[in-house]
């Protein structure tokens, strides 16, 4: 199991969660929508990477806004 951050963003029909973790020299996104109409083992929306965190996190939010528009 991987340790990360756990980043939450809240929109209509649901939630997207995005799980921030290290992998070796890199970082590494694994984003899900958590809707009711969603099962509890879906696959991911989207798995993203970067070299740095900071560059990943304003990647994942980048995605998040263009999906999922508050």
């Amino acid at each position: 199991m991987k340790t990360g951050r756990l980043l939450k963003f809240h929109r209509p029909g649901g939630e997207v969660h995005a799980y921030l973790y290290r992998d070796g020299a890199g970082f590494r996104a694994s984003l899900y929508l958590m809707a009711p109409d969603k099962g509890a083992h879906s696959e991911p929306l989207a798995r993203l990477d970067a070299p740095a965190e900071a560059d990943l996190e304003s990647a994942v939010r980048a995605y998040v806004d263009e999906r999922f528009p508050k």
